[in-house]
């Protein structure tokens, strides 16, 4: 297995057409395993070929396996932290005129980049997906539940895309209350970066369980949920 590594976005559209090129040790910010693995500050990318060109990570943000939990974030927190409460979340009950002239979210309706995990963690070009663009990955994928995935004791979901086979697994890594675990092993809820519009405390979230995934906008936004980030 070799590795070519890039040094600008524009060459990783070149690289599906065969068009990237070897660089240098210490031009390592962009990594291509192969010609079915981008690997991007250190987080490994999935291209399930969806219709938007978006990328998923194989990780959750703090995890450094798909079968990890990773962190825990707030809505609107970039980093983790011990007690997940209303008055520890900066966003919670802010409506969305407030949030807007707070600059929590920016002109498309989704988290500044100040405010969004992905960017603050991984760096220019990832984001916490959007409304959008996390029914996009629920729409082109065949979801199953998986119990013990890969012999691992994980519990979770798995997606195969519609249009080139390609995997993602989501851990069910439940969620923060307080500083209490809950549903660990049989649900999972995992941030976007939308607002619900109407409701001041809640955002958009994939959720699921063993019966049903999807996106749903009901999420109390100081609940402690996984980040699956997206690059595009």
């Amino acid at each position: 297995m070799w590795t070519v590594c890039i040094t600008s976005i524009s060459h990783v559209l070149k690289l599906n057409g065969y068009g990237g090129r070897q660089a240098k040790v210490n031009e390592k910010r962009l990594c291509f395993k192969g010609w079915e693995t981008l690997v991007i500050n250190k987080m490994e990318l999935i291209d399930l070929k969806l219709p938007s060109g978006t990328k998923w990570a194989a990780c959750n943000i703090g995890a450094e396996k798909p079968t990890e939990y990773g962190d825990y974030f707030a809505w609107g927190d970039t980093s983790a932290k011990n007690n997940y409460v209303g008055r520890t979340c900066e966003t919670y009950d802010l409506d969305i005129y407030s949030l807007k002239m707070e600059d929590y979210i920016n002109i498309r309706n989704v988290l500044a980049d100040n405010y969004d995990a992905a960017t603050y963690n991984l760096g220019e070009g990832w984001r916490v997906p959007s409304g959008e663009q996390a029914q996009e990955l629920i729409d082109n994928c065949n979801w199953e539940w998986v119990p013990n995935y890969g012999n691992t004791e994980i519990n979770g979901r798995l997606g195969i895309s519609k249009i080139n086979g390609a995997k993602i697994f989501l851990p069910a890594a439940g969620y923060l209350q307080s500083s209490n675990k809950l549903m660990m092993g049989d649900s999972g809820g995992y941030w976007t970066a939308s607002p619900n519009m109407v409701v001041s405390n809640r955002a958009w979230s994939i959720a699921f369980d063993s019966n049903v995934i999807n996106v749903f906008d009901h999420g109390l936004r100081y609940y402690g949920y996984s980040i699956r980030p997206v690059f595009k």
